[in-house]
């Protein structure tokens, strides 16, 4: 059977934003492009505690860099180190341009590096690339 990419009405995203606007940004795009289960965390602390809770595990999380309580370069790195969820889908949204970031992301494994604002032809080229 051939691989198939995510339906966006299935998909479940964890958006891990601190700044109100690019969140309300991020969740028009995300919906635009189909996705309609979306839950938010605002610092790095409440994204690894949702990703270790009972909660329904997204099918992608979408990673800010810049966040309080844990950054979000220490949100990827313990993602990637943990069994659970180190296969799990990234997409880093950010404002940073900085190359020693990038690199640093692209090493870990995310599927993009998008500047803020997200838009939804981004999020429809990334469905893309997400597989069921």
């Amino acid at each position: 059977m051939a691989d198939k990419s995510v339906q966006a009405e299935s998909l479940r995203v964890l958006l891990v934003e601190d700044n109100g606007d690019d969140e309300f940004l991020a969740i028009w795009a995300l919906k635009q492009a189909g996705i309609e289960q979306i839950a938010v965390a605002r610092d790095g602390r409440e994204a690894l505690e949702r990703l270790s809770g009972a909660e329904p595990f997204p099918g992608l999380l979408v990673l800010d860099l810049s966040l309080p309580k844990i950054d979000g370069r220490e949100v990827l790195r313990r993602v990637r180190e943990d069994a659970r969820t180190m296969n799990l889908p990234i997409l880093i949204l950010t404002s940073s341009e900085d190359r020693g970031d990038k690199d640093v992301c692209r090493r870990h494994g995310i599927i993009d590096y998008v500047s803020k604002p997200l838009t939804a032809g981004v999020v429809k080229r990334l469905l893309s690339m997400i597989k069921k």
